[in-house]
């Protein structure tokens, strides 16, 4: 079995909206026509929530508020082929951690996807602590995407760089943030997916190291304060997973050989961009690793965090 952990829809009205090529590839019929040419037969479904960057909170809720109502709709309508998650602002307050708890124990929707940062709130903030208890309890699977840009944005607005350079960047960061801040040191059986492999967090993991376990001989490079943390970050890395969106094989056996394969989920970002998907597919075929890896990766563990036997 091939389960996609990372590919996205919204709910019709909103996929009329954002046309791309003169025809929106975020509807359920695209994705499952998609997928069933590839021989995927199942997907995580989420919404990447990037339309909400400039609303207020109550549009914003309004927003997954629906969402949750459709991807119920689209859970039950095939529910042998999609397996949905809600959405939320980690930041949002009581009214947004009230709604995720209905999408979970009301409309049994399997997950949580989050963006790495809205408007300049970062999940390791203060305000995010209840978002991640709630999650906690819930026992269910978080996956972090990137928003609709990265920082740096006036830099990027060319040859589609936001998309491709700075939303990892920010997702980078925003894992950073989240380990030297003490949240997986908090939360130890947090169910974690970054995508993107990270953002390419598993780059830049030996540097983190070193500006941890240094001490005053790095004092130079800035202050280390509070201390938040009893590992170095690399071992609080080796605790989360990754899904395998990068179209770039030696970043994914950079991860591989991180984190190892019990951490990382076999995705294709499509939709949107179906046109990637045999490729995202092709490249886990032939990485030089083994067969049960690979079947670990295709599938053993997204059945694991999302608590199937089968």
């Amino acid at each position: 079995m091939i389960i996609d952990w990372h590919a996205h829809v919204y709910p019709p009205e909103l996929a009329k909206e954002r046309r791309w090529g003169g025809a929106s590839p975020l509807t359920i019929e695209n994705l499952l026509e998609a997928h069933e040419k590839a021989g995927i037969e199942r997907c995580v479904v989420s919404n990447t929530i990037h339309y909400l960057k400039d609303k207020t909170a109550d549009e914003s809720l309004a927003f997954l508020r629906r969402w949750n109502e459709y991807g119920a709709e689209i859970q039950q309508k095939y529910k042998d082929r999609v397996i949905v998650f809600t959405s939320t602002l980690p930041c949002g307050g009581a009214p947004f951690n009230k709604e995720l708890e209905r999408a979970i124990t009301e409309y049994k929707l399997n997950g949580v996807l989050i963006n790495s940062s809205h408007q300049h709130a970062y999940p390791d903030d203060d305000e995010a602590k209840p978002f991640f208890e709630l999650v906690s309890s819930l026992g269910i699977p978080m996956m972090m995407h990137a928003p609709s840009v990265g920082y740096g944005e006036e830099r990027m607005r060319d040859y589609r760089l936001a998309s491709s350079v700075g939303r990892p960047f920010d997702e980078c960061l925003s894992i950073a943030r989240m380990i030297v801040r003490g949240v997986f040191e908090r939360h130890a059986n947090l169910k974690f997916v970054g995508c993107h492999l990270g953002g390419g967090i598993c780059d830049v993991i030996g540097r983190m190291d070193y500006a941890y376990e240094l001490g005053d001989q790095a004092s130079g490079l800035g202050s280390y304060e509070p201390m938040l943390i009893t590992k170095k970050p690399s071992e609080y890395l080796k605790t989360i997973h990754m899904d395998t969106v990068a179209y770039h094989p030696p970043a994914v056996m950079c991860a591989y050989q991180t984190v190892g394969a019990k951490q990382l989920l076999f995705g294709s970002d499509a939709p949107p961009l179906l046109p990637l998907l045999p490729r995202a597919k092709q490249i886990i075929e032939e990485l030089p690793i083994s067969e049960a890896e690979r079947e670990l990766i295709f599938s053993g563990n997204a059945l694991r965090l999302l608590g199937r036997a089968g």
